[in-house]
């Protein structure tokens, strides 16, 4: 557009500026309807803890390719559960720009009749008022059962220890298997078989295996540096819904002088048990709990799940399933 009214404006300046003047909102409106019609589809999801409380709010609009759309609201927290709850919307239509037309009202038309739900299109998301903004485009009611089934209920553990190295030499195994070819590869109707090169495969049978000591110079462990230790543990009680946890931290660094001698510099422990609920939640991968401990101190965790492990990351450390 910005070229249009400079080419236009060297030409006839005044025309120019009249004809852009009324033409500009005309072609925002088709690009912001073709935008949206192409982006509202699909999920758009919120999470959010509102106020000083430990339960979790969730919307989320599904925009279907037919127009329909559902929205499902759920909230879940110490105590605390409200199962998902979810309404049709036969349709949804376009309203009035705001906020210097960088978002847009959509009327969602109910599809058993009543007056139309007005929310946002906003920061690429849906943004309805008293709910949390729906800006992630996942399905956040069936992720938040995956991490409950996943991470809750387990212990995980991690347990990360560095060294003081100096450079030494020391004499490390080499082995050696020796073969004796027996004849060719041949297959099942008795050809010989050959490789990618044209040359004949071998069949070999292991004659002995020697071993050697080989010096090698290496870093070798002499003495810890760092040792950390953290365990956490949720569980929800299904029958009470209360959500609790137990942390447990420790944190040590040594000095160590030319003699090899080892001094603690550093040696912390951190040991309670709390409530919690999840925080924000984007994804099952990332998420982070707010925990209260019995004397109302208050901690965030933020989680990192890794489901091929399967592990956590709290505090930046790698905690696995404790058998």
């Amino acid at each position: 557009m910005k070229n249009k009214i400079l080419l236009c404006a060297c030409v006839v300046a005044m025309t120019a500026l009249t004809l852009t003047s009324c033409k500009q909102k005309t072609d925002f409106d088709a690009i912001a309807d073709g935008v949206s019609e192409k982006t509202l589809q699909g999920y758009f999801s919120g999470a959010e803890v509102f106020g000083d409380t430990l339960l979790l709010s969730v919307v989320q609009y599904n925009f279907a390719e037919d127009g329909t759309i559902e929205r499902t609201t759920m909230e879940i927290g110490d105590g605390a559960y409200k199962a998902p709850e979810t309404k049709k919307y036969s349709s949804w239509q376009f309203g009035e720009y705001f906020d210097g037309n960088k978002g847009r009202n959509l009327n969602l038309i109910p599809a058993e009749g009543g007056d139309p739900l007005t929310v946002k299109y906003y920061l690429g998301g849906i943004v309805e008022d008293g709910q949390p903004a729906a800006l992630d485009k996942n399905n956040k009611v069936a992720a938040i059962a995956s991490t409950n089934e996943d991470v809750v209920g387990k212990k995980w553990v991690g347990s990360d220890t560095t060294f003081y190295k100096i450079d030494t030499v020391v004499n490390v195994m080499k082995y050696d298997s020796i073969f004796k070819r027996t004849g060719y590869k041949k297959d099942d109707q008795g050809n010989i078989i050959y490789d990618e090169n044209g040359q004949p495969l071998y069949e070999r049978v292991l004659v002995r295996v020697d071993s050697t000591e080989v010096p090698t110079k290496m870093k070798w462990p002499i003495a810890p540096k760092t040792i950390n230790i953290r365990r956490m543990e949720l569980y929800r009680d299904p029958t009470t819904l209360a959500n609790t946890g137990k942390w447990y931290m420790l944190s040590q660094e040594f000095d160590i002088n030319d003699k090899r001698e080892t001094t603690i510099k550093k040696d912390t422990t951190s040991s309670y048990d709390f409530r919690w609920t999840y925080y924000t939640y984007s994804s099952t991968s990332t998420f982070m709990i707010k925990a209260v401990q019995e004397n109302g101190e208050v901690e965030f965790f933020e989680f990192g799940y890794d489901f091929k492990l399967p592990s956590v990351t709290v505090d930046k450390q790698v905690l696995k399933i404790e058998e």
